[in-house]
């Protein structure tokens, strides 16, 4: 039976309790083999030319697991780890298991994302809106497929604005006075640049590597600094007259607070691309738990230090 029969169709009687429990059945059942992902050099044969789905992609696996763990890292951390205080400021502490939550769901949702690509036996579905397609039909297709350019695209839209509007601010302080249109067209065209020049993942893992370390030394300098400099009875933010308060939970910034956290940790349709250039994909179960444990880390030493200096101050 089809994987996706398992997972969606409707309940027949006395067949089971519902999607939770086909998807239970479904992992500790299923297997898929590797090893035909591997074949002809590492490239995905087509056995059935008149249907696009399996026709011939190049995958090259020359990659390694480690640079698909800085490739996922860099998907994931960001200039956005710099307000993850305020994240927690909305739900309190229960921000902090949010965030393990969400990473164990990420790496679980990234597992099943992998044995759906090699549903068909001997061939691989080569992207997320291929895979959306063999659930779904030409509807589901379509709608992955606008889903995924939107994310892509509004992701870039939106690193440029901010770097942008930033840059502006923080050449400010030192007197120079560039508008923000200015400093956004700058951005533009300094990531333009790689990716013109860099055109398989293997090249892209070099710029991901110092990605990763740039934001991981971000990361360190806010927690330390936060640490350092937390707020006190009479060093405060403006308009407080006391400490910061901490609370455990707030009910309210609950559903807003989740819904910033699950988008950090939405790298689904890269999934494939990164999957296809490793060597022995394998490994890419264990690497992606690997790589959200790393995000939640760093996630958690901005959150936490953060909160826990500024609390209810925070901005």
């Amino acid at each position: 039976m089809d994987i996706y029969k398992q997972l969606f169709s409707k309940n027949t009687p006395g067949s089971d309790n519902g999607p939770a429990e086909r998807i239970s059945n479904f992992a500790e059942t299923t297997s898929f083999d590797d090893s035909s992902s591997q074949a002809d050099g590492g490239k995905a044969t087509a056995k059935d030319a008149t249907n696009d789905v399996y026709t011939e992609h190049a995958v090259k696996r020359n990659g390694s697991w480690i640079g698909a763990v800085f490739n996922v890292m860099c998907i994931s951390i960001g200039t956005g780890t710099m307000n993850l205080p305020s994240v927690v400021k909305r739900c309190g502490w229960f921000g902090v298991i949010l965030f393990v939550l969400m990473a164990v769901i990420g790496w679980y949702v990234g597992t099943l994302f992998k044995r759906a690509m090699y549903s068909r036996p001997g061939r691989r579905i080569s992207s997320f809106s291929l895979v959306t397609r063999e659930a779904f039909g030409v509807w589901g297709f379509w709608f992955a497929t606008v889903i995924t350019y939107l994310y892509c695209c509004g992701t870039v839209i939106s690193w440029i604005i901010v770097s942008g509007t930033q840059i502006t601010r923080l050449l400010g302080f030192a007197g120079v006075t560039l508008s923000d249109k200015i400093s956004m067209t700058i951005i533009a065209v300094v990531m333009w640049i790689p990716f013109t020049l860099l055109k398989t993942l293997s090249e892209i893992t070099i710029s991901s590597v110092f990605g990763v370390l740039t934001a991981m030394f971000t990361v360190i300098v806010l927690g330390v600094v936060s640490i350092q400099h937390p707020y006190t009875d009479t060093y405060h933010a403006p308009g407080y007259d006391s400490a910061p308060t901490h609370s455990f939970i707030i009910g309210e910034g609950i559903p807003s607070a989740l819904a910033s956290i699950s988008f950090m940790y939405a790298g689904a349709v890269a999934f494939p691309h990164i999957e296809g250039n490793m060597r022995r994909a394998g490994q890419f179960g264990w690497m992606l738990f690997l790589s959200n444990s790393l995000v939640c880390g760093a996630y958690l030493i901005s959150a936490v230090t953060g909160y826990y200096s500024f609390g209810n101050q925070t901005l």
